[in-house]
């Protein structure tokens, strides 16, 4: 390919030297413009997992209801077994005293 096309394709592309401004967003977006945020607050983990399931009522599976909500429970209690998991790898989980509101 000739010099002269090249450069005539390189226009027609968008600017793509050193300065241009896709790479100057993707250092931004990838270096940050400055510190990082705070950590986030503790957690605490629950001991009823389908307390706010179980105040919508009865799962809507006419003659199903009781065993729906055993698999809904066994799914809930799992779905907190391992967000407990992931909490307390990221040392997140919090004691008694910590204040969940703050």
């Amino acid at each position: 390919m000739s010099k002269r096309r090249r450069n005539s394709r390189i226009r027609r592309l968008g600017e793509t030297g050193p300065n241009s401004e896709t790479e100057k967003a993707s250092k931004e977006f990838w270096h940050g413009p400055g510190l990082l945020p705070d950590a986030p607050s503790k957690i605490q983990i629950t001991e009823d997992a389908a307390a706010v399931i179980r105040s919508l009522g009865e799962p809507p599976l006419t003659g199903q209801e009781e065993v729906a909500e055993h698999y809904f429970d066994a799914v809930y209690q799992r779905s907190v077994t391992l967000a407990s998991a992931l909490a307390a790898a990221a040392e997140l989980v919090g004691d008694d005293e910590d204040d969940p509101t703050v």
